[in-house]
């Protein structure tokens, strides 16, 4: 009888566990997110961008430079880098950029120690500009 209730537990536990993996799969988490979405991750304003890396790597850098961001640290690897750079007021900004295959590049942007959202959707917005997307 205990052995019988032991087993409904486990597979009812099971089942739990696989919807409510469906359910976050149905409601966009860890699915990936739309292409021009923002996602606030960890202090992090994250969207991914229709860009080859490159041509991503390349609208960051123009559009720090638009900003008069100062990059002090700069890391390309081809399919991934990180940006280290500081704003004219002494903050400090941290961009990862990462390839996800299909011409698809997220971009991660961080202002200040905590994160400031507002901030870092200026920078997105002035990288989207530099790479001509609206």
């Amino acid at each position: 009888m205990v052995k019988g209730k032991v087993k409904q537990l486990a597979v009812l536990m099971s089942a739990l566990f696989f919807l409510y993996g469906c359910a976050a799969v149905l409601l966009g988490v860890g699915a990936g997110m739309g292409i021009g979405a923002y996602k606030w991750v960890e202090g992090r304003l994250v969207r991914e961008y229709p860009l080859s890396y490159a041509r991503a790597w390349d609208a960051t850098n123009t559009a720090l430079a638009n900003l008069r961001i100062s990059i002090s640290n700069s890391i390309d690897e081809g399919n991934k880098g990180n940006i280290e750079a500081v704003k004219r007021d002494g903050t400090k900004v941290s961009i990862k950029l990462k390839y996800r295959g299909q011409g698809v590049t997220s971009i991660a942007v961080r202002v200040g120690m905590f994160g400031d959202r507002l901030e870092a959707e200026k920078i997105h917005n002035a990288i989207a500009a530099a790479a001509g997307i609206h």
